[in-house]
């Protein structure tokens, strides 16, 4: 057991690395340090192919941030996006008080940093205020992506019904 669980840091800490090297978009323009520093607050989460991540209508305190895998968000049955590795699920967790609009599975075998609102405000209160609008910044940039491939698939849609 004790292999397996030093195995399974020994992967962790190769993601980190990776990620290191090519940071998240959520931590775009961050110095070296405070990347890593943000990455080792994350908690460690393995889950199955198959597995729940997040249930519509939890509570928002957290977001994941996929080290490795792939997940799928999903409403009443309909798939809304596929998500893989250095994508953040539920960025804007710092700034919602509300509950999930939607539910998230793995569509593999997945590793998910976990990361909750208090050690994240934590974070950034002990660090220069300038980063903490580097990072707000990004999940503005995060959002507008969004909601960019919402209004692709919206034209889509309506260019299809249209069409038939």
């Amino acid at each position: 057991m004790e292999n397996l669980q030093n195995n399974q840091s020994d992967i962790l800490k190769q993601h980190i690395r990776d990620f290191l090297k090519n940071p998240p978009h959520l931590l775009n323009n961050f110095h070296h340090e405070d990347v890593l520093a943000f990455l080792e607050l994350g908690v460690e989460e393995r889950f199955s192919m198959g597995d729940l991540v997040i249930g519509e209508g939890e509570y928002v305190n957290s977001a994941y941030l996929i080290a490795d895998g792939k997940v799928s968000v999903w409403k009443d049955n309909i798939e809304l996006a596929t998500l893989e590795r250095s994508s953040f699920l539920g960025e804007t967790f710092l700034f919602s008080k509300n509950n999930r609009m939607a539910k998230v599975l793995c569509e593999t075998d997945s590793l998910l940093l976990k990361y909750e609102r208090y050690e994240v405000l934590n974070y950034f209160r002990k660090r220069p205020e300038k980063l903490f609008n580097i990072f707000t910044k990004n999940i503005i940039e995060i959002q507008q992506k969004k909601i960019l491939n919402m209004n692709t698939q919206l034209y889509n849609l309506k260019k299809r019904i249209l069409n038939k």
